[in-house]
């Protein structure tokens, strides 16, 4: 299977287990047909043998030419082919049992095996990925299209990104094209389609026809796990939709970026909007990606760290990253109109989805 996944070729394998899972997580992005592989993904049940150099700590591994990362629910192996392909394995840990059922009923979400294989290949693979890539530039925001101009709502995790997204979910030219992480590419102001599922929290559910598509399907213990959850607290449960199930148009081609909000919820007394210069906000960018996928960026500080123990080079740094999207984001966001958007500390949730539409149509007819 080859698909087209932030401008990039993808190929990917794994064992017959897999197969179905992969197609339905990936079968929004478009298929690359003869194309060479830029990536080759293989999902396998054991990480293949290699030379190991270094172990520290355990969670990381440095060899001859390549690193393993260790997750919670997975291992992923990053090497460089002779020809220059990206090579990834990908090995998931088991999760059977009294103790998983136990982990799935405490939860935020009562995931299925299908949600989170989804979830550890986008945000563990398909995402990091990018890292290796001089021209590509992660961006902690989601993405909807308006009369097909791409806008930016980004800014920390809990803001409202999502909140603002759903709100407008059914609304004539409106596109979706990322819940949580969006890409952009060195040299142009192009945003790709992060086909991550997004994650919908009991808050965004006013809406009985949403929590009604939410929980269609899902088994007995499912729902009462959540509707148990949301009367206890409306943000202690999530669940995840193909995003072609929540929008009415999903955006599968790049799209131009217009606007970039930054949501930041501070001491202020109303909700505010004003312009934000593209150099600040470069460096909130690289501020909030920094900490929310710092899971993955201690790593890449480990792996710097056996390379200087032994005396080699490291396959990537945090350093040469973060120099990297400086200057992507320099780039990128020159011709982008940049905002900022506060938010007041306590404003209610419907009046802040209120705001949002309105900002973000507002918006879009002036740059219309």
């Amino acid at each position: 299977m080859k698909k087209i996944i932030f401008g990039k070729c993808y190929a990917f394998s794994g064992d017959p287990m897999y197969q179905a899972w992969l197609a339905e997580s990936l079968a929004l992005y478009a298929d690359a047909g003869d194309m060479a592989p830029h990536v080759e993904i293989h999902i396998v049940s054991e990480i293949s043998g290699r030379a190991l150099v270094a172990m520290n700590p355990r969670l990381h591994r440095t060899f001859d030419h390549g690193m393993l990362t260790s997750f919670p629910a997975s291992d992923v192996y990053w090497g460089w082919s002779a020809t220059g392909t990206l090579e990834v394995e990908v090995t998931l840990r088991s999760r059977r049992g009294v103790k998983r059922n136990v982990q799935k009923l405490l939860s935020v979400e009562y995931a299925s095996d299908l949600e989170s294989f989804e979830q550890i290949l986008h945000e563990f693979v398909l995402v990091p990925s990018t890292y290796f890539f001089s021209d590509m530039v992660p961006i902690h925001a989601a993405c909807l299209t308006v009369n097909g101009e791409a806008c930016l709502l980004a800014g920390t995790g809990g803001v409202g990104k999502s909140a603002a997204m759903l709100a407008l979910r059914q609304h004539e030219g409106v596109g979706f094209v990322s819940d949580d992480i969006s890409l952009m590419s060195y040299g142009s102001s192009l945003v790709y389609a992060n086909m991550a599922w997004p994650k919908i929290y009991g808050y965004n559910c006013t809406d009985p026809a949403l929590k009604g598509e939410l929980l269609a399907g899902r088994g007995w213990v499912d729902r009462t796990h959540f509707n148990v959850k949301t009367w206890i607290n409306v943000a202690s449960t999530r669940r995840k939709l193909r995003p072609d199930r929540v929008y009415r148009k999903v955006e599968s081609a790049p799209v131009h970026l217009s606007r970039l909000y930054y949501l930041v919820r501070e001491d202020v007394a109303e909700f505010q909007v004003a312009r934000l210069d593209a150099s600040v906000a470069a460096e909130m960018t690289i501020a909030v990606i920094s900490a929310e996928y710092s899971i993955f960026h201690d790593q890449l500080y480990w792996e710097q760290y056996n390379a200087l123990a032994t005396s080699r080079t490291a396959m990537l740094t945090m350093d040469q990253v973060v120099t990297n999207w400086r200057r992507l984001l320099s780039e990128c966001l020159a011709t982008v109109a940049c905002f900022k958007t506060s938010v007041p500390l306590n404003m209610d949730h419907v009046a802040y989805r209120d705001r949002m539409i309105d900002t973000l149509m507002a918006g879009a007819a002036e740059h219309a």
